[in-house]
């Protein structure tokens, strides 16, 4: 339908027809309204929640299985002999023979390892003791588990020992006690991730070791030592509790 022209500031201007759209206005039109712009897919915001949260699980346990170990306060010993005093010992047998020293140590990132060597004994004597101590530092995984197996005699491997447990020192602590056929005095010791084994051997004499009596006194000798090794050792303990 056509209508009437209007004028418009002196201007003829033809009126809109039916169905015309004018500027600023709604009209009508044939085809299908207009759409909204889609919304993202529900299950992809799912999605992305879930791979978020499974990497920050997952970093959180990877912090956690990699957390620095609580060594207790242990630290490594690069030189065991200068850490191991052992005046208790040297108190009752005699001072340590310079020239029968040894000493290493392995450092790694899972674990570290330290050895002492020497001899103990009066040159009245003419014969000395021998003395060995082991460090362990278990810094990643925990020794408690094996302690026990790993350190103290069983049935078939020839050591005829039998094994004392003693308080007072470490979380655990055993006396492996001096045999006839195996006359070494031996001292092993757990606390946290720290192992500490102590072997105190006796000199026996080339000439009378065949004999049973020379065989007992050296029995007797090495437990009347019993409690210097575990002060000595405890004293070790302390040391390497103290930074370098």
């Amino acid at each position: 339908m056509i209508s009437e022209p209007e004028l418009v500031g002196g201007t003829v201007v033809p009126a809109p027809r039916t169905g015309d759209v004018v500027a600023g206005g709604t009209g009508s039109s044939d085809g299908p309204p207009p759409t909204a712009p889609a919304s993202r897919r529900p299950w992809l915001w799912a999605l992305g929640g879930a791979v978020a949260a499974s990497a920050v699980w997952a970093g959180g346990l990877y912090a956690y299985e990699h957390r620095a170990a609580d060594l207790g306060g242990y630290r490594v010993s690069r030189n065991l002999c200068l850490d191991a005093e052992f005046t208790a010992l040297g108190g009752a047998l005699g001072s340590k023979d310079k020239k029968e020293i040894t000493t290493s140590v392995a450092e790694h990132v899972t674990l570290d390892r330290s050895y002492c060597d020497f001899q103990l004994g009066r040159k009245s004597d003419g014969l000395d003791y021998g003395v060995s101590i082991t460090y362990k530092l278990h810094k990643e995984t925990d020794p408690e588990a094996e302690f026990d197996a790993l350190h103290l005699p069983a049935a078939g491997d020839g050591d005829l020992r039998r094994a004392e447990r003693v308080e007072g020192i470490g979380e655990r602590a055993y006396v492996l006690v001096p045999a006839e056929e195996f006359a070494v005095l031996e001292l092993v010791v757990l606390d946290g991730r720290a192992v500490f084994r102590v072997d105190v051997s006796f000199p026996y004499d080339d000439t009378t070791i065949e004999y049973g009596e020379e065989r007992q006194r050296g029995v007797q000798a090495l437990l009347s030592l019993k409690d210097h090794v575990m002060a000595d050792t405890q004293a070790l303990m302390d040391e390497l509790r103290r930074p370098a």
